[in-house]
């Protein structure tokens, strides 16, 4: 699974690797105003029945996340974020 993370929880991901042994951890370009990277990507390897579990702890950054892969988490995560769009248009 990899979601890319953006600021302002990408130091928070960035720590990451040092609770979670597993999870890989690539931080994108840094920004030249900041000096901090413009994203950071985690990929972590989890059996499919924790896809769930894994999509409720990435919801908690809503806008501040990005699926990348696998294409059913991209899809889940896209139909929520439409449905919770669609609940403001009302």
């Amino acid at each position: 699974m990899k979601v890319r993370f953006f600021p302002p929880v990408t130091a928070f991901i960035q720590e990451g690797e040092l609770r979670h042994l597993k999870q890989k951890i690539v931080s994108g370009p840094v920004d030249e105003t900041t000096g901090k990277p413009n994203y950071a990507d985690s990929t972590v390897t989890l059996p499919p029945r924790s896809l769930n579990e894994f999509s409720f702890w990435v919801y908690r950054y809503l806008d501040k996340a990005q699926v990348l892969s696998p294409t059913q988490l991209v899809e889940k995560h896209y139909q929520g974020a439409y449905a919770l769009l669609r609940n403001y248009e009302l």
